[in-house]
């Protein structure tokens, strides 16, 4: 027997009602205690304890990701690259639409993407982990969905016109599925690779690609008829989309989506309107990451008369608030040269309690400011520390009125 079936066998003795008391001891007691573990490992066995803390911890950080799903099958590095139950249904809404015969989850890994395309078409699911590939089988089983899960490499599969959903993987890893060593950023590093996904989706039209938010769009393959979209899920950037063929339903687009609330707009890609002198209004306004990751932040910035403060800078300002949930917008209460002791004092004067420091560009440290700027008093306040041009200007206003905040509280990427 080989190492990756005598994990399964592991894992396998994890889901016997004779390990029950195992995991409620784990998911109860003091893991710092490092005595009563060593205890459980004595009456236990160590690489049985092992694995069910892999398996209480993953249960613990998927509770977010999969929340009406407690008894979730899986590793720590499966749940972390596993596609939430909020986006995996709203991806499989146009698996739905096209209503497919059947679907192929290819790279399945533990079945985030799995449980939800079963609910629409019969799944046939693949992955080259025989331990991920019995992880989804017992996923989908307990979901309630038929289970036909395989270990296979699926470069190997001669697939022809099927509705097929891909997520190559982005991490080294190794046959066991632990699969946490370095991430793959470009996706000429994706495995599988470019080669192939270009040839799966020319034999199968009809088909999905996961792809990181970070995606460089200009080595993607140029397809008749494709269509990415930006995911953002409760304020995170949480995943891009290959849209090919009937599935592609805004033909030659970039789409931006916001979960929850299914907020979309689609369209091509552009510059926003620059206002090169540093122009700052009575809003500032910050775009939700996918719409600035789409490209689409130029098409609304034109029809609601927004204006870049500063070239590639990625903060708006305009006269009146910009529309939600796309942009969250903050009134400009005071503008002024960034002098850290005067703006602390026009805070002070005015109760100011908590202040956040927004910044792009490294204009300052966000951290250091916003201990210089915290007051005793009881109103909150946010400033922008920014750049135009030769200036470095403190922009103070309140907090924000609608949106969904789309950064850190200290800092932007920019």
């Amino acid at each position: 027997m080989n190492e990756p079936e005598t994990r399964i066998e592991l894992w396998k003795r994890l889901l016997q009602p004779s390990s029950g008391e195992l995991l409620a001891e784990l998911e109860t007691g003091d893991l710092h205690r490092i005595s009563w573990l060593q205890a459980l490992r004595e009456s236990w066995g160590g690489e049985l304890v092992s694995a069910a803390l892999e398996l209480v911890e993953a249960r613990r950080r998927a509770a977010v990701k999969f929340p009406l799903q407690e008894s979730l099958v899986a590793d720590i590095a499966g749940v972390e690259q596993a596609t939430g139950a909020l986006t995996a249904s709203h991806k499989a809404e146009r698996f739905k639409r096209l209503a497919p015969p059947r679907i192929h989850d290819l790279c399945c890994g533990i079945g985030g993407d799995g449980m939800a395309l079963a609910s629409v078409a019969p799944i046939r699911a693949y992955d080259v982990s025989p331990l991920r590939a019995w992880m989804c089988g017992e996923n989908l089983s307990e979901a309630k969905h038929a289970a036909d899960c395989r270990c296979e490499d699926v470069e190997t599969l001669e697939l022809e016109g099927e509705a097929i959903h891909l997520d190559p993987s982005r991490r080294e890893g190794d046959l066991e599925g632990r699969g946490r060593g370095r991430r793959a950023w470009a996706y000429r590093d994706y495995k599988p690779g470019p080669d192939f996904i270009r040839t799966l989706l020319e034999r199968n039209p009809d088909s999905a690609v996961k792809l990181g938010p970070g995606v460089d769009v200009g080595e993607l393959p140029a397809l008749e008829r494709m269509e990415v979209e930006f995911i953002q899920e409760s304020g995170r950037l949480v995943q891009a989309v290959l849209w090919s063929g009937a599935l592609a339903e805004n033909d030659g687009q970039h789409t931006a989506t916001l979960l929850p609330g299914g907020g979309q707009v689609s369209g091509l890609p552009g510059p926003p309107p620059v206002d090169s002198g540093g122009r700052l209004d009575r809003w500032i306004a910050v775009p939700a990451l996918s719409l600035e990751r789409s490209g689409l932040v130029g098409s609304l910035c034109r029809e609601h008369a927004l204006e870049e403060m500063a070239p590639g800078l990625g903060l708006f300002t305009s006269e009146a608030e910009a529309p939600a949930p796309w942009f969250t917008s903050y009134e400009v209460l005071e503008s002024m040269p960034w002098r850290p002791r005067r703006t602390a004092a026009w805070l002070a004067e005015r109760d100011a309690g908590v202040v956040d420091v927004k910044t792009r560009g490294g204009a300052v440290d966000p951290e250091q400011a916003r201990k210089r700027l915290r007051g005793k008093g009881s109103n909150h306040f946010v400033v922008f520390v920014l750049r135009l041009g030769r200036k470095v200007i403190a922009a103070i206003c309140r907090s924000p009125t609608s949106g969904q905040t789309p950064g850190s509280p200290g800092s932007f990427s920019g």
